[in-house]
């Protein structure tokens, strides 16, 4: 973290000088010392929009570089030194930037063009040349206008091992992967969950956990999720699988530089079908319930995160009447790519269906991993 704030502070200074001749009036210009002696290393003796970003924060310190997007009250910029930045939405005084933008806003509407941004007001300059202004506590996001398909996407995959030899054979997999696209209006999120252990010859863990949604911003903090769909599978539940659909609405409770948190609430319908049952009871079940959802991401320190994500189904009793998964994955940066993260993961059923040899499972199974991820 240190490292990371020196390096800032020496780009700040080596990038310093380029704004001593910006607009007078502007923030830029005023940010300079009255005294100080600079030329801009630009073309034509102006700043070189056409091939940067420019901003400044709060402090007056400045960066050069690339607008990647705006989500959740901070801003990913691409410094031409740094690399990719968070940087908190309200740290930032100004932005100029010849580079096409989408914002999306408070009350529910979309704009597209280059932004000139000073103080409270963000100028928006469409292609027509029409410019609207719109203050920045009404700006939701802000992503690229005209960036590549690829840009939408943010991949993670992570992988985990345990072997052990000895009195005890046992051998530990772990896999999840998560992909995200988001744009100014829209989320549509996919994640998979799978773990497998056998011990002495014999599996003793096998479970596999799908699930993806599409979320569409209404405003600020309210979305509708108008698709969502699980499926859960583990046999030492006694549960061949286990598949809900529904739908329903989302509320932002928090969002802060460090801490986002969110609830969705709706209607689901679950279907499930059992490994083995009794002589005389269905092989499957159906019913419809209520599904709530609520997640978290606590940015701890610059490197270090908590994120949680935690869903309680209630359905008949047929079908287990309640069914719970609880992930919570602490996540520590090595550097963009790489990440080392611990995982403590619960399933839970309330109600188990008992087994053809008359036993019934526990209601929880529980499990720490510890891995490796890629993240993109």
């Amino acid at each position: 973290m240190c490292l990371r704030l020196l390096r800032i502070a020496i780009v700040c200074a080596l990038v310093s000088p380029v704004f001593g001749q910006w607009d007078s009036e502007s923030a830029f210009g005023a940010a300079q010392s009255d005294s100080a002696d600079v030329s801009i290393p630009t073309v034509s003796g102006g700043l070189d929009t056409d091939n940067y970003d420019w901003l400044i924060l709060t402090s007056g310190e400045m960066l050069k570089g690339e607008i990647k997007e705006m989500f959740d009250g901070e801003l990913l910029f691409d410094s031409d030194i740094l690399g990719d930045v968070s940087i908190d939405w309200d740290d930032i005084k100004e932005i100029r930037s010849t580079r096409p933008m989408s914002l999306r806003l408070n009350r529910r509407e979309t704009i597209s063009g280059t932004i000139k941004f000073e103080g409270e007001d963000i100028a928006v300059e469409s292609a027509d040349g029409t410019v609207t202004t719109v203050n920045r506590n009404n700006v939701v996001s802000m992503v690229q206008d005209h960036k590549s398909e690829l840009e939408n996407w943010s991949f993670e995959v992570g992988v985990g091992v345990n072997i052990q030899r000895g009195n005890t054979n046992e051998t530990a997999y772990s896999a999840n992967i998560s992909a995200v696209r988001q744009t100014a209006l829209t989320r549509y999120t996919f994640n998979y969950l799978g773990n497998y252990t056998r011990t002495n010859g014999t599996t003793t863990t096998s479970n596999q956990l799908i699930n993806t949604y599409f979320d569409y911003y209404l405003d600020k903090q309210i979305f509708i999720r108008p698709a969502f769909a699980q499926y859960y599978k583990d046999p030492f539940q006694n549960l061949e699988y286990q598949i809900t659909v529904g739908a329903g609405i989302g509320y932002q409770i928090m969002d802060t530089s460090t801490f986002d948190w969110e609830v969705v609430a709706g209607p689901v319908y679950q279907m499930t079908g059992y490994d083995s049952v009794p002589a005389g009871q269905p092989q499957s079940v159906r019913s419809p319930g209520a599904l709530v959802q609520t997640t978290y991401s606590y940015d701890i320190t610059g490197d270090l995160t908590l994120d949680g994500d935690y869903q309680v189904t209630v359905t008949e009793r047929s079908s287990g009447l309640i069914n719970g998964n609880f992930n919570t994955t602490l996540t520590y940066e090595i550097n963009d790519l790489l990440d080392i993260n611990t995982s403590f993961i619960w399933n839970y059923i309330a109600y188990p269906a008992e087994t053809s040899s008359g036993e019934t499972p526990s209601p929880s199974d529980m499990q720490l991993i510890f891995g490796i991820g890629l993240s993109y």
